[in-house]
Formats: C-alpha cells, structure tokens, sequence
C-alpha cells in the first residue's frame, strides 16, 4: 500500500507548524466553558439539585479516560484524520468511514442549532425577535467565524487564544468573586455528595449534559501533521483539553451553586439568565459584560470547531473517501477553505430551516442533542477500537499497559453510555421524543454511505488508513494497516 499519489497535508497547507500551546488551545475553546456553564449548569441544577460540581467531577473522570483513549493512538499513529483514522487502524475502514460520516453529519447538526441560537442571542441584543431577521443575523455570523479558518491556520489560533482567554479570565474572576464573599450562605461540601429523593433519580439526566459539555476536546488531533513534535504535544494536548475544562466546569458549578445557596436549586433552575443574576449580587459591574463572554466563548467555540472539521473533511477527500472537490487548497492562504465552507453552510441551512416547524429554543436544544449524539457515537467506537487494537499489538509482540489500554476505555465506555440513555430513553415530550428514530436515521446514513462507497469508490475505502494519514506515520507503523 503505497502513498505516493496523495499529496500531504503538511505540504500543501499552511507550512508553519504549531507548538503545544497552539495545538491545545482549539480543543480547549472548542469546548467553549463559558457558554456551557452559563447555559447547563441551571438546568443540571433542575435535575441533580446541588450536586451538579459532583456530576462533572465523575464526567470529567469519564472524559479523561476517552481523551486517553485517543491520547494512546496519537501517540502510535500521529495523523490528520483523528478518531477516523485511529478506528479505521483498529477495525478496518468501513467501520470508520461510517464513524466519520455520523460523527461529521452529528457536528453539522449540532452547530446548526447553535447557529440560531447565537444568532437570536445577538438579534435580542437590538430588541429584535423577528425570525426572518434572526435568520439574517444567523447566516451573517457563520461568515465572520469562517473567515478565520480561511485566512490561515496560525491566524485562526491567534484568534481562538485571545477570545478564550478573555472568557476564561472573566469567568476566573466571577467565580473567586462569588467564592471569595462566601457565596450566599457560606461555603458547603454538599454539592460533592450523591443526592437524595427526586434529584437522585433525575441525576443520570444530568450527567448526560455534563458529558456532552466536553464534546470537541478532540479538536487538537486533525492538527498533528501540522504541530511540532506530533508525537509528544497532541497527546498532551488531547489530555489537557479536558483537564483544564474539567476544573474549570467544577469550580464554575460550585461557585454558581454556592451564589443561589444549596437549598435554592429551584430558583436556580427557573432563572431565565441566573449568571446575570449572580453577577448582580457578587460583582454586579460584570452585568453588562455576561453577554459579551457568551458571544467571546461561542465564538471561540465556532473558530477552533471550523478549524479541526476542516481539515479533517480535506483529508478524507484527498483520498477519495468523500468528494474530492473539497480536498480544494487555497491559492492565496493555503488553506482547506473548501472543506471549511462545505462544513458551515449546511450547519446554517439546518438551523435557519428548523425554525419552520418549531421555535428557536426548541430548535437549539433538539439539534445539539442529536448532533451530539452522533459524536459520542464517534467516541465509543474509538473506546472500542483501542481495545481491539491492544490485542492486536499483543499479536505482533507488541506489549502495551493493560490498564491504560483495556481499563481506562472500559472506564470511557461505561461513563459514555449515560448521555445515550439519558436523551433515548422512552416518555420524553414532543419532539425529544422522536430522537431515538432520528439516532436511528443518522447511524443509517453513515452505514448507507459507506456501503455505496464501497461500490463506486472500493480502492478509496479499501486504502482509508494510507489516505488518512501522512507517509511519515505509515513508515514508523509499527502494526500493519487492515481494512
């Protein structure tokens, strides 16, 4: 199997390379902390009471074990293709390829209620709430986070390490501001305890959005033939990704829980905009700039997810794994601008579209949670895949730590297996109620399209692990590609 014809991504994009602080800060701003904690932490209070420090403290434990999972692979195999090229290695290309049409379709879904939501976010700002104009708003922000992605790589960085720092020192600062005052009723170790009663039968629900918080910590790993050292700073910065999110997620749940006081989860819950609350009690100069730290973190957000999408849809059409037209380079900024495009615009179609059949809040939480859930399929597979592959290397001589290649994936797996339950189980209110069926259409849709390709393009699919990843990584391979 031979690369030779393909042409490597290092070469043909933007030919600087990226040191570790460069490579994790898209997986860091992807997962956007200061748009999940503004927006989840009050509703996982609705389910889980005071405990919500408590559900992302065990998810963060579960997240770790994952982003370990694909910290292990981009050790062995550095390459462009993330999850989609390590689980092509370990179960073969078909499996892959239709993991990375879910899990590319799922992100497309997701940003899509995103989309609108930010962009009725802004509209509100002006007092607007016409969804025509929402829409407008909607298509015009998608440009402006897609421009970034176009111009370059290192420009994009540049971009995503300003805007998450601002959003993380403004959140820094609310939360030891609220810690600092010994919130409302003093400082407690009962957001660390399992609660009891109708919180103890909700919390599992909650632990479905605490895992989903973390969705994109992956975003380093596309970046690896462009990172120095891909070896040593992608897996560190996989790792790091959700470390830092974690705590961060912890000490902003707990600050956020302290501010209402643990006995007033339901005020909590009920409040339509509690972080602009809490900012009027403990810093109330820091009302007027909540807003702006949400636009900063989805924006954040938007860039470092355009940046890692694109490069991984450019790899799979340089092979042929899907239309070879968006393996497209940019003359002027050598960049996948293509693959950028053909990433957002759908994501804009599906978000402004479903606002035809519902409202904008119904919207925004039906697509991320499909759409999420097509990632987290992603993940369990890779989970899968690094066990298989384990026993594969034990087959060629190749010994690896059982607990960091079998335990820790199983770990994953288990804690995975909650936000699936958690948004498929039966009795769920219109429309969420039709998500198993949607989940259902999604997996169909990557089988389907696997199985034509298998028929128009059989070389493309039979070759997915050379044709996903550089010539450098099939020379250092030390287990022989499969399909």
């Amino acid at each position: 199997m031979t690369t030779s014809a393909i042409p490597d991504t290092a070469a043909g994009l933007d030919s600087k390379k990226l040191g570790l602080l460069g490579v994790i800060m898209p997986g860091l701003a992807q997962i956007a902390p200061a748009f999940n904690l503004f927006f989840t932490t009050g509703v996982m209070a609705g389910l889980a009471g005071a405990s919500v420090p408590l559900v992302f403290l065990i998810s963060m434990i579960g997240m770790v074990a994952t982003g370990s999972s694909l910290a292990r692979f981009s050790s062995v195999y550095p390459s462009a293709g993330s999850f989609v090229t390590y689980i092509s290695r370990a179960l073969g290309a078909r499996v892959a390829t239709a993991t990375g049409i879910i899990a590319i379709v799922g992100y497309i879904i997701a940003f899509g209620g995103i989309y609108i939501y930010v962009g009725s976010v802004i509209a509100g700002i002006f007092g607007v709430t016409n969804t025509g104009v929402v829409i407008i708003v909607t298509i015009i922000y998608g440009a402006i986070v897609t421009i970034p992605v176009i111009i370059g790589l290192q420009f994009g960085i540049r971009v995503t390490v300003v805007l998450y720092v601002i959003e993380v020192v403004v959140l820094l600062i609310l939360i030891f501001a609220i810690l600092g005052q010994g919130g409302a009723e003093g400082l407690s170790l009962k957001p660390f305890t399992w609660p009891t009663g109708a919180d103890g039968n909700n919390i599992f629900l909650a632990f479905s959005l605490a895992v989903l918080a973390f969705g994109g910590f992956e975003a380093s790993a596309p970046l690896a033939e462009e990172t120095n050292n891909p070896r040593r700073n992608v897996p560190i910065a996989v790792l790091g990704a959700v470390i830092v999110s974690g705590i961060i997620y912890v000490l902003g749940s707990y600050a956020f829980v302290t501010a209402f006081g643990v006995d007033h989860m339901a005020a909590f819950a009920s409040d339509g905009n509690a972080v602009a609350t809490i900012a009027s009690r403990f810093l109330p100069f820091f009302v007027p700039i909540i807003t702006g730290i949400f636009l900063v973190s989805v924006t954040s957000s938007f860039v470092a997810a355009n940046t890692q999408t694109s490069r991984v849809i450019f790899t799979g059409a340089r092979g042929g794994l899907w239309p070879r037209g968006l393996a497209s380079i940019s003359p002027r900024f050598k960049t996948p601008w293509i693959a950028a495009i053909a990433f957002v615009v759908p994501s804009l179609v599906i978000g402004s579209l479903s606002t035809v059949f519902t409202d904008i809040g119904t919207s925004f939480g039906l697509l991320s949670t499909l759409g999420i859930l097509g990632v987290v399929i992603m993940y369990i597979v890779a989970n899968v895949a690094l066990i298989v592959q384990f026993v594969k290397f034990r087959r060629v001589g190749v010994r690896k730590n059982t607990f960091v290649w079998v335990v820790v994936p199983i770990i994953a797996l288990i804690v995975l297996a909650i936000p699936v339950y958690g948004d498929l189980h039966p009795g769920q209110p219109a429309p969420y109620n039709n998500l198993t069926w949607l989940a259902i259409g999604l997996i169909l849709l990557g089988v389907i399209y696997t199985v034509v390709l298998s028929i128009v393009r059989p070389k493309a699919l039979a070759q997915a692990p050379a044709l996903l990843e550089g010539a450098d990584a099939l020379e250092s391979d030390p287990v022989p590609p499969t399909v």
